[in-house]
């Protein structure tokens, strides 16, 4: 057998289906959301800070660095893609789905709320606490979260597919102590005292009800 034809092809099909739909929806929105915007600026500050050097650092501190995350970050779709067994659907895949398709509407409406919220002149200087963002201060990086664990679980199905755990776990690491959750709040809202208090009330991830203070 060749090694296009290893692994279930329906499993195959749904890992390729969903993992294209999470790009394009991930596509699309960024497009919308820096379109007639100038470069990341931290990418800037990383040119003027190395000058003639930038191309070398970039290589290493973005490019490479990136595609080795996405590499981890992708090994249960590889590994689902390969798996022989089970040559069926089980309970694993469906709750995969499932569980997929929650961060799929999470993270696509959460998005879509606060994309709407900065449109409006109105809000300018305002923090987004209504929707999805009134239970959670990063609602769209919990359904991020949940797209790749959901992935993981379909993985399950298989021989083996406990190891590709690293995939949901390096996402998950990596939205709250990286490049998500804390980075976020630490540039953009550390001197707000309305997002203070929005973080007070709010949890930081997991969407929860907001707590009361008398």
């Amino acid at each position: 057998m060749t090694p296009i034809l290893y692994g279930f092809i329906i499993r195959k099909i749904i890992l390729a289906l969903l993992v294209s739909l999470w790009g394009l929806r991930l596509f699309f929105h960024l497009s919308d959301r820096n379109r007639g915007k100038g470069e990341d600026p931290r990418y800037a500050q990383w040119r003027k800070k190395h000058g003639p050097n930038f191309w070398i650092i970039s290589l290493f501190k973005v490019f490479l660095i990136q595609a080795l995350f996405q590499w981890v970050i992708s090994l249960g779709i590889q590994y689902g893609q390969v798996a022989e067994l089970p040559e069926r659907l089980t309970f694993f895949d469906f709750a995969g789905i499932i569980i997929w398709t929650a961060g799929f509407v999470i993270e696509s409406a959460a998005d879509l709320q606060l994309s709407n919220f900065i449109k409006d002149p109105g809000n300018k200087g305002k923090i987004m606490n209504t929707g999805l963002w009134r239970f959670s201060r990063h609602p769209n990086y919990f359904g991020e979260s949940l797209i790749w664990w959901g992935i993981f679980v379909i993985v399950l199905a298989t021989p083996w597919g406990i190891w590709t755990i690293i995939s949901p776990l390096l996402i998950t690491y990596t939205l709250l102590r990286i490049t998500g959750v804390s980075l976020m709040e630490e540039m953009e809202f550390s001197d707000n005292p309305e997002y203070k208090d929005y973080v007070s009330k709010t949890s930081a991830f997991i969407p929860w009800f907001s707590k009361r203070h008398d």
